[in-house]
């Protein structure tokens, strides 16, 4: 059960940082969906608790996104 906890936990860091960049870089859900090759539907739902990311769609947009991947996964405080 608490793993299932962790795993929610940290899927919610992932989800809101990957929307804090997206607005502090002044960018969209679509503007990441072309650069990472795929479609709105997958970003929309992926922001949205819906779909989990592989790790190879992670890297991509810690690489699109100029971040480190351990960067998408911190929570960042305040």
């Amino acid at each position: 059960m608490e793993n299932n906890r962790n795993y929610e936990k940290t899927r919610k860091i992932l989800e809101d940082n990957i929307t804090r960049y997206l607005r502090e870089k002044d960018k969209s859900a679509r503007w990441l969906s072309i650069k990472i090759e795929k479609n709105d539907w997958y970003i929309t739902r992926m922001l949205n608790g819906k779909i989990d990311p592989s790790l190879q769609v992670i890297f991509k947009i810690a690489e699109v996104l100029r971040v480190s991947v351990a960067e998408l996964f911190t929570k960042k405080e305040g």
